[in-house]
C-alpha cells in the first residue's frame, strides 16, 4: 500500500525501542505510546498482504490517536497513517450534542405530525385517495423516527446498562433480526455465523452492541456480494465479533473518511454507522478494528466480557 493514497492524512512511524513503543512524524520527536490492539496481533491482522488495520494510539501524554496501522516492506517499522489527535475531540463532543439536540427536537415535531395524521385517518371516512395520502405519509414519518433514532445513537452519551447473556447466542438472534428486517427491495442476502471457544456469560449493553452489529451487517450486506460471515471467537477475557464480507475492499480514498460522521454517505442513509459501533465498542472497553483489502472487509467488535457500569 502505498502512502500517496492518503495524501491528506499525516504519516506517522511507529517502531520498538527498548522494548517501548515510539510513535514520531518522519525524522520528528518520538513519543512512547501503546496500542489498542497491541501491536502483535495487529500485524497479524495485517497479513502478508500489508493492508492497513485501525488501532487506537495513547501517548504518554494521555493524548489519543486514532490510526490506521500499514507493515511497510523493508522497513524495520510499521507506518501509521490517518493519525488524528484528540485536540479536536471536544469539537467533536460539541457536534455530538448538536446532533443529539437537533434530533431530539426534529422527533417532537415527527410525534406530533404522526399524531395529527393518526386523527386525520379516522376522520377520513371510506375516502381511499385520502386514506392512502394518509398513510404514505405516516410510512414516512416511520421511516424518518427510524433514521433519528440513529442520530441519537450518535449524538448521546453511550450510558450503558449491561445484562448477561450468552454471547453467542445473542450474536445469532441479532442476525436473524436483521435478516428479518432486511430491505426486500434490495438482492437478498446470506449471513452465517460460525463460533469458537467457550460462550460462557458476558455482561453487555444489549441495546448498544445490537446497534454496532447490524451497523457493521449492514455495511457488509451491501458490499456487493451474495453472502456475510459473522465470525464469534470467545476468548478468556474478551469475545471478537468479526463481520467479514467477500467484496471489493473499501477504497483507500474513502478508507480515510470512513470514520468522519457523515463523511460516507450511501443515499438514504445517516453516514453514522461505523461512528456508531466504535462509539459503542469503546464504551464497552473495547474496540472496533477494521482490515480491509481486495479480497473483502472485516470490521471486529474486541469486547471484553465485563462492560463497565455507572
Amino acid at each position: 500500500m502505498s502512502f500517496s493514497a492518503y495524501p491528506d492524512e499525516s504519516v506517522r512511524v511507529l517502531r520498538q525501542v527498548g522494548g517501548q513503543l515510539v510513535l514520531a512524524e518522519p525524522g520528528g520527536e518520538e513519543q512512547p505510546c501503546e496500542l489498542s490492539p497491541g501491536l502483535d496481533e495487529l500485524l497479524a491482522l495485517a497479513g502478508p498482504g500489508a493492508q492497513a488495520v485501525e488501532a487506537t494510539a495513547k501517548l504518554a501524554s494521555g493524548e489519543q490517536l486514532a490510526v490506521w496501522v500499514v507493515p511497510v516492506q523493508g522497513l524495520e517499522a510499521v507506518a501509521i497513517v490517518r493519525a488524528a489527535g484528540n485536540g479536536d475531540s471536544r469539537l467533536a463532543a460539541q457536534l455530538e450534542n448538536l446532533v443529539n439536540q437537533i434530533a431530539h427536537d426534529v422527533r417532537n415535531h415527527a410525534f406530533t405530525i404522526g399524531l395529527q395524521v393518526e386523527m386525520g385517518l379516522r376522520r377520513a371516512g371510506q375516502s381511499p385517495d385520502l386514506r392512502n395520502h394518509l398513510e404514505a405519509v405516516l410510512r414516512q414519518i416511520e421511516s424518518l423516527k427510524t433514521y433519528l433514532e440513529k442520530l441519537l445513537l450518535f449524538g448521546r452519551p453511550a450510558v450503558l446498562a449491561p445484562l448477561g447473556v450468552d454471547p453467542v447466542a445473542f450474536v445469532r438472534e441479532q442476525v436473524q433480526r436483521f435478516q428479518f428486517g432486511w430491505d426486500p427491495a434490495a438482492p437478498p442476502v446470506a449471513v452465517s455465523v460460525d463460533a469458537s471457544g467457550e460462550p460462557g456469560t458476558v455482561h453487555w449493553d444489549g441495546r448498544a452492541v445490537s446497534a454496532a452489529l447490524t451497523a457493521l451487517l449492514d455495511n457488509a450486506a451491501r458490499a456487493g456480494q451474495a453472502g456475510v460471515t459473522v465470525r464469534v471467537t470467545c476468548r478468556p477475557e474478551r469475545v471478537d465479533v468479526a463481520v467479514i464480507d467477500e467484496g471489493e475492499g473499501i477504497p483507500p480514498d474513502v478508507l480515510a473518511r470512513l470514520f468522519v460522521p457523515m463523511g460516507v454517505r450511501r443515499p438514504g442513509g445517516a453516514g453514522l454507522g461505523l461512528s456508531i459501533a466504535r462509539k459503542m465498542a469503546e464504551a464497552h472497553g473495547g474496540v472496533l478494528t477494521l482490515e480491509t483489502g481486495p479480497g473483502g472487509t472485516t470490521a471486529c467488535l474486541r469486547l471484553p466480557r465485563e462492560a463497565p457500569t455507572g
